[in-house]
């Protein structure tokens, strides 16, 4: 004896349903696209993707972005970071949006204080509002954290339902 039940009120029977929750791959493909689109906008605009600001530039990156007429605004040096950012899909029910610069956990969470010496020079030379200078070492006060994905959930979390549904409708 077998019994078989079947929800086809929106037209599509449960079997349908379960191929589909079983391969989440476009609804995830669609939400890692959607978050790497969000941070790379929240960067352009200075902000994090939940529309807070970023910690702003200390006056002597501001004086070296405008002596080297870089002055393209914060977490935006060369646009490494920007173009490095990406989505990939790490299991069949995970995204993940990030970037594999060695550097970027320092300038997206912060740090705290840190000396910084020559490597290959007796003294350091740089740029400040006050112009060339140069030192021994410099005592850095640390970078604030500028954390780009602050809120995302908010905005990840109500595509993810809908771009789910709709994979389930079609």
């Amino acid at each position: 004896m077998a019994v078989s039940v079947e929800y086809t009120a929106t037209g599509i029977s449960l079997a349908q349903y379960a191929a589909k929750v079983s391969d989440l791959g476009p609804v995830l493909n669609a939400t890692g696209a959607y978050i790497e689109r969000l941070s790379k906008e929240a960067i352009i605009r200075g902000q994090t993707i939940g529309g807070k600001p970023l910690a702003p530039l200390a006056p002597s990156t501001v004086a070296e972005k405008q002596y080297r007429k870089k002055a393209r605004g914060i977490l935006r040096r060369d646009g490494g970071l920007l173009a490095s950012l990406a989505f990939a899909r790490t299991s069949a029910t995970e995204v993940q949006v990030g970037t594999n610069l060695e550097y970027a956990p320092w300038v997206i969470l912060g740090t705290q204080p840190y000396v910084i010496r020559p490597q290959s020079a007796a003294r350091l030379r740089f740029y400040t509002q006050d112009g060339w200078r140069s030192a021994r070492q410099v005592n850095h006060p640390g970078l604030p954290e500028r954390n780009i994905f602050d809120g995302f959930q908010d905005k990840a979390i109500p595509f993810f339902t809908d771009a789910f549904g709709k994979y389930l409708e079609s």
